[in-house]
């Protein structure tokens, strides 16, 4: 038996023997109960979700699983927050201390190892603390013999004249050397004009002559001493070439003038060109080659080994 209002979809049934105005009475308060109980609150989702996104990329932990299972989300992002705040608040804690810190407290690192104790079977404990010797004070004609081994090791030689120009004693200084046993390697080499001064220990004696025969600026005593040094020594022709290079550097124009008035003068007359097999001309000493040897040497193999 049906009893009370009907209501779309709501139908009750109850027992018969139970007093009907009782039943209804009951079923009245039941609804009426059921409309005072408040409803759950209903959140957003996808609010949820972004707000737990934001928590993960700070180092939160929370991933949304509350408003999943029915918790209170919005209790749950507090939460996170606050555990968050509390953490890097933790981790800053040090730095900000040592900042705080003044640096007249921080000890200075000589003060940190003078307070330090000494070490244990230091292996040099027993070995006396040495000093270095004070150099002697040099002479005046050790300073002037520094002075030409420094133009010395420029490749150049030092003229007799330039030392009288820049030193004062000079000629006393120098006739102090040979019995200085620290000045024993500058040389002495005499030249057409002058008087030249250079340390064996930073120029050959080569160099020297050949920086001498440069620095008397006569041309044609310097091709001749050249041409009879290499025919002598080596032996060999000298290429006309020879003497645009370094350290003479002369123009081939220069050169031809050289050669032309060293033909004209019988002091060189054992002074002789000839060209080789590659048509590069060359001179040589007749004192020391003669004309077949020397344009045997002088000739280039149309071969290799």
């Amino acid at each position: 038996m049906l009893f009370g209002r009907r209501k779309p979809g709501y139908t009750t049934t109850v027992d018969g023997s139970v007093d009907p105005e009782q039943a209804v009475l009951e079923l009245q308060k039941a609804e009426l109960a059921a409309k005072k109980k408040p409803k759950a609150e209903v959140f957003d989702i996808n609010a949820a979700s972004e707000t737990a996104r934001r928590l993960k990329e700070t180092g939160s932990t929370f991933d949304g699983s509350a408003a999943k299972t029915g918790e209170d989300v919005i209790a749950a992002v507090e939460r996170e927050t606050a555990e968050l705040a509390a953490k890097q608040a933790a981790e800053a804690a040090p730095e900000a201390a040592e900042a705080a810190q003044p640096d007249a407290a921080k000890p200075e690192l000589l003060d940190f190892l003078a307070g330090e104790p000494e070490a244990e079977n230091d292996p040099f404990a027993d070995q006396p603390t040495k000093t270095a010797p004070e150099l002697p004070e040099l002479t005046p004609a050790q300073e002037l013999a520094g002075y030409i081994r420094a133009r010395s090791a420029a490749a150049l030689i030092t003229p007799h004249a330039l030392l009288l120009e820049e030193v004062e004693n000079a000629d006393e200084l120098l006739a102090q050397m040979p019995a200085d046993p620290q000045c024993t390697d500058i040389v002495t080499r005499a030249g057409a004009k002058d008087t030249y001064y250079y340390s064996n220990a930073n120029m050959s004696d080569n160099y020297a002559m050949i920086a001498q025969l440069i620095e008397d600026k006569d041309l044609c005593v310097m091709f001749a001493e050249m041409v009879r040094f290499n025919a002598r020594i080596y032996p060999s022709a000298t290429p006309l070439k020879y003497f645009q290079r370094s350290p003479y550097g002369l123009a081939p124009e220069v050169i031809e003038q050289t050669w032309k008035a060293m033909q004209e003068n019988p002091e060189y007359a054992d002074i002789e060109e000839l060209t080789n097999n590659q048509n590069e001309r060359f001179l040589f000493s007749t004192k020391h080659l003669t004309r077949r040897y020397a344009k045997a040497i002088s000739d280039v193999d149309d071969f290799c080994d």
